[in-house]
């Protein structure tokens, strides 16, 4: 996004290698691997010059055959078999080279790719934050899946193609010279000014691959969006609305993307001008030495093959730096997401703790999101293990703000919350997390088995205590009459199940879970008068002996609470206080 910052390109590079360190190893084979190369491409033309000056023509054999037998070389049907020999060991050889190197490249760039994604997937779990807007989710894991590939075109594909090119450019050259100066210096100058040009204009090339990358990730965010809230799309009609939303979105992406692909069209354009002038210029060149015999027709041909083999790799090295921007723009993007800051983390130090009591106190706990007025202001409480507490207030209040902070989604900026008069940022986050419990307005379930949705807070679950959980939130007999039981996928987000199912098997997650401190936020908020008795009968089970947070709209919801609070406008009011003595008994 437009916030991430840019760096050179070579820096990115080297960001790529040091996120890739325990792939140096193979990296320095892939990169001999590449350096190989430069002998096989230097006696690929050779077999053609062999049969025109020594099988066709009758020149001597050049110096570096006296190691030859002599019945390989005692008659032009010999050398020409010895010619042929060389062009079909110089084809295995090419075969085998580019068979094993692409292998190489492909296993360990897997590898790379794997590991990278999984690494930007957990910092994407520890800067998430409640109140993160669903584009700006959406653009966090188009970073995850369409730009850390990136990886791959920057450590393998960044700085080894160009070494390879190099050494094999200053091969090509020094053999060229040594047969003849002026046509290396020709086929030199006609190149080097080019890659001057696309080095100039690498810079506004990675510029407009960040404003594809950028229009990508909004056209995908958006269908992410579309598909997400299906239901009201189809309800309300709007699909050739959001077609047209996104045909809109995508048709920005599509301008952006071919003015990237126009720049480098003339990059290469003028890469193939100057390969051609070059080319020429030397043929010229080369004919007119043959007339005046200082070269000979073979020496002609051993030339141009170097000079076609020399430009190669001087248009590789152009249309690499140019192609790599892209590469580039994405590995920026990707960094970005690694680079952001982790707000919530353990403190250094903090021990491992067991399971808490369950006492909780708010000490002036004060929370703002920067440069806006406080959510939550100035609030004290205190919550003996066992209580019931009543949360009450306008949407928009602060009430999930404060039930954040004690979680620790958020930490407070002014003020403290203690846990068994440990304040949270005490507590590792692991141990904090096992403590609480939550149940929410709209479950959140998982595509995958209702076994493992309810297990989902406590993985290792044996199937009886599962199927007691279940019991105990009175969901074990529906489950029982679906097909599969226990195993019955419920599909994405649940939607398999009613919502009086999906709330059923969030308090079994719950109740297997057995933390000290449940949260019910809005639970029976969204289901009938008639589901709602059976699931008001399965929480109070599960209250029994729990410190326990419920935020409500409805008081009659709250008329076995400890304590009421209503939040108004960040102010933290106690309208039923609790009484000595009221405190549930476990």
């Amino acid at each position: 996004m437009t916030e991430d910052r840019r760096s050179s390109a070579l820096s990115v590079y080297l960001r790529a290698l040091r996120e890739v360190r325990r792939f140096w190893p193979h990296l320095a084979l892939i990169l001999a691997m590449g350096l190989a190369w430069t002998p096989i491409a230097l006696i690929t033309p050779l077999p053609l010059k062999i049969i025109v000056d020594n099988v066709l023509g009758s020149a001597p054999l050049p110096g570096y055959a006296a190691w030859l037998p002599s019945w390989m070389t005692g008659t032009p049907d010999a050398i020409f078999a010895v010619a042929i020999g060389l062009a079909v060991l110089i084809a295995v050889l090419t075969l085998a080279h580019k068979w094993i190197d692409w292998i190489m490249r492909e296993n360990v760039a897997e590898r790379m790719v794997h590991g990278f994604r999984g690494k930007i997937f957990a910092r994407a779990l520890e800067i998430s934050a409640p109140g993160r807007d669903a584009a700006a989710t959406q653009d966090v894991a188009f970073r995850i899946t369409n730009d850390s590939p990136a990886l791959q075109w920057t450590a393998i594909y960044g700085f080894i193609p160009v070494i390879n090119a190099l050494v094999s450019l200053a091969g090509m050259l020094w053999v060229t010279a040594a047969i003849s100066p002026k046509l290396a210096v020709i086929a030199l100058a006609t190149s080097l000014p080019v890659i001057g040009l696309v080095h100039v204009t690498q810079g506004r090339l990675r510029r407009r691959w960040h404003e594809v990358r950028e229009k990508d990730s909004i056209a995908q965010c958006q269908v992410q969006e579309v598909l997400g809230n299906l239901r009201v799309v189809t309800t309300f009609g709007q699909e050739k609305r959001e077609v047209a939303r996104f045909l809109e979105h995508s048709r920005t992406a599509v301008r952006a993307r071919l003015r990237v692909i126009r720049t480098e069209g003339i990059i290469g354009a003028v890469l193939g001008l100057a390969t051609a002038l070059g080319t020429t210029a030397i043929l010229w060149l080369g004919v007119s030495d043959v007339r005046t015999q200082i070269l000979s027709v073979g020496d002609l041909l051993l030339v141009m093959g170097y000079i076609a083999q020399l430009y190669a790799p001087l248009q590789q090295i152009g249309m690499h730096i140019a192609g790599q921007q892209q590469a580039v723009a994405s590995a920026e993007r990707a960094f970005g997401l690694l680079d952001r800051p982790v707000t919530i983390r353990d403190s250094a130090g903090a021990p491992a703790r067991g399971p808490a009591i369950g006492d909780v106190s708010f000490d002036r706990a004060t929370f703002a999101y920067p440069g806006c007025v406080p959510t939550v202001r100035n609030a004290c409480l205190d919550v003996p293990a066992g209580s019931c507490v009543g949360i009450v207030g306008r949407t928009g209040a602060g009430k999930s703000t404060l039930v954040n902070m004690l979680i620790r989604l958020l930490d407070p900026v002014e003020g403290r919350i203690l846990l068994d008069g440990v304040d949270l940022r005490d507590w590792r986050l692991e141990d904090l997390r096992r403590q609480f419990a939550v149940v929410s307005q709209e479950p959140v379930l998982f595509s995958s088995t209702i076994a493992e949705n309810i297990a989902y807070g406590r993985s290792g679950a044996s199937m009886d205590e599962i199927i007691d959980a279940a019991t105990r939130a009175n969901a074990h007999e529906f489950i029982s009459r679906l097909p599969d039981g226990y195993g019955t996928r419920v599909g994405e987000r649940g939607t398999r199940l009613s919502g009086g199912e999906r709330q059923r098997v969030a308090l079994a997650r719950a109740f297997l879970k057995d933390a000290p401190i449940l949260i019910l936020d809005e639970p029976t908020s969204a289901i009938d008068s008639e589901t709602e008795a059976g699931i008001v009968a399965s929480m109070e089970r599960l209250m029994n002996g729990r410190t326990t947070f419920m935020i409500a709209h409805r008081l009659n919801t709250l008329r076995n609470a400890d304590m009421i609070i209503r939040i108004e406008d960040g102010a933290v009011l106690v309208e039923r206080p609790m009484a000595i003595g009221e405190v549930r008994a476990a």
